[in-house]
């Protein structure tokens, strides 16, 4: 018995194979996505009836019904009569029994298979996602982590360093901390611990007193109680303020605050230790309410005992933070107390998580003011996820009621707007024009009437913001001609001077006329270091560059013809006697490669030319030949001229990397036409220069997320595919649309009126 494994780029083109080569009755055992497209896995209609001769056996009998029988009867008869008389092989029960025996166990050893492909094919994720359940994580933050696991890391084993670095760095971007408490105690104010009973209030509001007292000395800080149901909380409180030489006041917890804060409206900070209120007391939403109506602005910092249960930790948020925005105001801080007796700290950093508090502050025991320590995210959770003993009450049953999915269902969603506010947030600080970007698009809401003339007014306001304008940068010309499949030229880009592509373009028919002015403007404005051109230059361009001093890179064709020893050359003639200069790898239309190059000196002569009349420009011809990153196969040969005003080793370097560059960026035409295409569907009537703005900016930061190796563009890369649903294919196409579903869903985001601002 064979099993067939078919592999394709789509279902159709599997099936396809699956019919020519089983015929149309073969059954299709598993369809699932890979990484090279659909794999199907397929038995043959001979091999079918072979399993099921060997399954019926095993099958129970089942007694006839009275109406059957006379069926049964005339069927088995016909059987004995027209088989043919017994052989020895036939009679040889022993032969038959192993042989059946066999294709048992091969059909059972299949099902076994296919029922564990599941969790074989989550490679890692299964045994990250138990020791986060393990360290006391949710399931619901616990899933929505793994929807993030980059393709890069998911075969690999769930103990590699890459991954728990990636791991890390998930949590530590969820866990929002104190970055300056220089800045939260400087600034004073007046704060307020709430909290349940026995958390440590009292206890807390000392030692924030005394770090205080220890940067600006006891003068300016007083302590407020208005605990006065628990016996002796106020003089424990003023055994505290004795030791610290500060102002102690204690009130009634039912007396309004207003009259004593504006007494000690002198002090640069008022600390309020308040009374314990259990989530389910019904005075909490009073105690609230008179906190903001103090007055004064209040801090609400909520105290939670790393201790507690996690059902118990996400009651108490959830209560504290509805009579926040009941009384007006908003809970968005909390210190953790009882750290060192919580057995696990990973259900207490779930809610903080989850609910977007900030963590202010650690406690670690009663000393005051040594066990008050400042949150450090990453040191706290590779802590929290250094735990070697099983807990017993992490459930492996995946069973839930309407209720619980109800839940999940909802917490999921908070999930994806965060995950949305996260990606924003990280292509605002590693792309440069991202924010520009974002700009633009809104102005998709508008009329098209008046698109175009906002656009222009947005880039006229936010050049030099967007993209420094101070540093001198690389300039990716588009050609002279309409892009295949396009009425419009491609776009001027630009890419720092580490050659990352920047989201700022410039439409070409906005462009000074003429290449010297364009040149001049480019020099002038953009402060260009380098030309990346999509052929080589010739005539007054090839003259104006050489008056600026400007190094350039231009692709050329293998017929292109040079001067070579005083006589003329086709490039691919030359190829044989270049020298060998170094193989580089990049990712080029999605996929890796290794770029061997050679160059040699030539000379370039504008068209029309002849020899005789002048000395001919001398350039640098680069020879590539472009080999598959994985296979090592040849892809093909690729040219380009280049030249530099310093002639030298620097110079090779540099235009080996513009080289690089030049091929990594040949396919931004295709992917801004592709993008113009898609904005037509998502974003309907658009003014033409929006939306040629919009696409090539959409094509830069494809393109640039697609290409970075970089941490952070691995885990945006999981975490959009996450958001989109699909397959983790890798490639700028599939991050083109990543972005636009990712805009398309901070615009419905906006259109809800929920919390999320992108």
């Amino acid at each position: 018995m064979s099993v067939r494994r078919f592999v394709a780029a789509s279902s159709r083109e599997a099936m396809r194979q699956v019919r020519e080569f089983l015929g149309e009755d073969a059954l299709i055992l598993s369809n699932r996505p890979v990484a090279e497209g659909v794999e199907i896995l397929a038995l043959a209609e001979e091999e079918q009836q072979a399993v099921q001769a060997a399954a019926a056996p095993a099958a129970p009998a089942r007694p006839a019904a009275p109406a059957d029988y006379r069926q049964v009867a005339t069927a088995a008869q016909a059987g004995r009569s027209a088989a043919p008389p017994p052989t020895a092989a036939d009679l040889d029960f022993a032969a038959l029994g192993q042989r059946l025996l066999g294709e048992m166990q091969d059909m059972r050893a299949l099902l076994d298979r296919r029922m564990q492909a599941p969790a074989a094919s989550d490679g890692c994720r299964g045994p990250l996602r138990q020791r986060l359940l393990g360290a006391g994580f949710g399931p619901c933050l616990s899933d929505e982590i793994l929807a993030g696991l980059p393709g890069e890391l998911a075969s690999g084993p769930a103990a590699a360093p890459a991954l728990q670095a990636w791991l890390e760095r998930q949590l530590e971007a969820r866990l929002p901390v104190l970055e300056d408490e220089a800045g939260l105690l400087d600034e004073g104010g007046v704060i307020a611990l709430v909290g349940p009973t026995g958390v440590g209030k009292t206890t807390t509001a000392a030692k924030l007193a005394a770090r205080y007292v220890m940067r600006h000395g006891p003068g300016e800080v007083a302590l407020i109680s208005t605990d006065s149901f628990r016996i002796g909380a106020h003089e424990q409180l003023r055994i505290y303020a004795r030791l610290l030489d500060v102002e102690v006041h204690t009130l009634a917890a039912v007396a309004p605050l207003e009259p004593l804060l504006a007494d000690l409206a002198g002090k640069r900070l008022v600390i309020i230790d308040t009374v314990g209120m259990s989530q389910r007391d019904r005075r909490l939403l009073t105690q609230i309410n008179q906190l903001g109506a103090a007055g004064r602005s209040v801090r609400l910092m909520l105290l939670l005992n790393a201790a507690c249960h996690g059902d118990t930790l996400e009651e108490v948020v959830g209560t504290y933070q509805r009579a926040a925005l009941a009384a007006g105001t908003r809970l968005r801080d909390c210190i953790v107390s009882k750290c060192d007796e919580a057995a696990r700290l990973g259900p207490v950093l779930d809610i903080l998580m989850r609910h977007g508090l900030r963590l202010n502050y650690l406690s670690n025991g009663q000393q005051v003011p040594e066990d008050l320590q400042v949150a450090e995210a990453r040191a706290l959770l590779q802590q929290a996820l250094a735990v070697s003993q099983p807990s017993p009450f992490v459930s492996e049953d995946g069973a839930d009621g309407a209720g619980r999915r109800l839940d999940s269902w909802a917490r999921g969603l908070f999930g994806r707007g965060r995950s949305l506010a996260a990606s924003f947030e990280t292509l605002r600080r590693e792309l440069d024009g991202f924010a520009l970007l974002e700009r633009a698009w809104r102005l998709a809401a508008l009329p098209a009437g008046v698109q175009g003339e906002r656009l222009a007014r947005l880039l006229e306001a936010c050049d030099g913001e967007s993209v420094d304008i101070g540093a001198p940068r690389q300039l990716l010309w588009g050609g002279g001609k309409p892009v295949p499949g396009a009425t419009w030229n491609m776009p001027l880009l630009s890419l720092d001077p580490e050659g990352r592509l920047q989201l700022r373009p410039w439409l070409a028919h906005r462009l000074p006329s003429g290449h010297e002015q364009r040149l001049d403007w480019a020099f002038e404005r953009l402060r260009a270091r380098r030309h990346l051109l999509p052929a080589a230059p010739e005539g007054g361009l090839l003259q104006a560059l050489a008056r600026l001093r400007s190094p350039w890179i231009g692709a050329a064709r293998s017929g292109n013809r040079v001067e070579f020893q005083a006589e003329r050359h086709s490039l691919a003639r030359l190829a044989a006697v270049a020298e060998s200069h170094d193989s580089l790898q990049l990712r080029h239309r999605g996929r890796p490669l290794w770029l061997e190059l050679c160059h040699l000196p030539v000379g370039l002569r504008a068209a029309g030319e002849r020899a005789g009349e002048a000395m001919p420009w001398p350039v640098e011809a680069w020879f590539g030949t472009l080999r598959d990153g994985d296979s090592g196969q040849s892809l093909g040969q690729r040219h380009w001229l280049a030249w530099s005003p310093e002639p030298g080793r620097q110079a090779l370097v540099e235009q080996a990397d513009g080289v690089r560059l030049l091929l990594a960026c040949d396919d931004l035409p295709a992917l801004t036409l592709r993008a113009w295409q898609a904005l037509g569907e998502v974003q309907g009537a658009l003014q033409t220069e929006l939306r040629l703005f919009l696409a090539a900016a959409l094509a830069a930061g494809a393109s640039r997320l697609d290409r970075s190796a970089e941490d952070w563009a691995m885990d945006l890369r999981a975490r959009l595919a996450g958001l989109g649903g699909g397959r983790r294919l890798r490639g700028p196409a599939q991050q083109l649309d990543a972005l636009l579903h990712l805009l398309a869903a901070g615009d419905a985001f906006r259109q809800l009126g929920g919390e999320f601002e992108p």
